[in-house]
């Protein structure tokens, strides 16, 4: 069986609150880009945040075995995945649904530009 190809899309937030000593945060609003990759096989329109670009030009990360320093621009990622990740926050429906919309969109075959392809072959010169 074929593995299905890795898709990303850019997800922009903005105003995004986190989750702070159990209180949705409100004098904290962050502004910037996530990268949403699918999850992978078997989870058929599921993504994960795989990066965050905050918009001042910070560059997050996610944790993993290699880069899993408890510093602050782990937690940071953490709290903003977290947010982007969980279906029951209004950034989380939203960026779910712009997901499913790229993901989908991304999937169609574009039939013109098939056949756009075939043609230019037919027309090139046999050498």
């Amino acid at each position: 069986m074929m593995s299905a190809a890795v898709f990303s899309c850019e997800y922009s937030f903005d105003e995004l609150t986190i989750n702070l000593c159990d209180r949705w945060e409100t004098g904290l609003l962050l502004y910037g880009s996530a990268e949403l990759t699918s999850a992978g096989d078997g989870y058929d329109g599921e993504f994960y945040v795989s990066a965050i670009r905050l918009d001042g030009g910070a560059r997050l990360a996610r944790p993993n075995h290699v880069n899993n320093a408890g510093g602050f621009e782990a937690e940071l990622f953490r709290r903003i995945a977290a947010v982007i990740e969980n279906d029951r926050t209004s950034a989380g429906r939203h960026a779910a649904e712009f997901f499913s919309a790229e993901y989908e969109q991304s999937s169609e075959t574009d039939y013109d530009t098939t056949r756009e392809i075939e043609q230019e072959k037919a027309l090139e010169p046999v050498a």
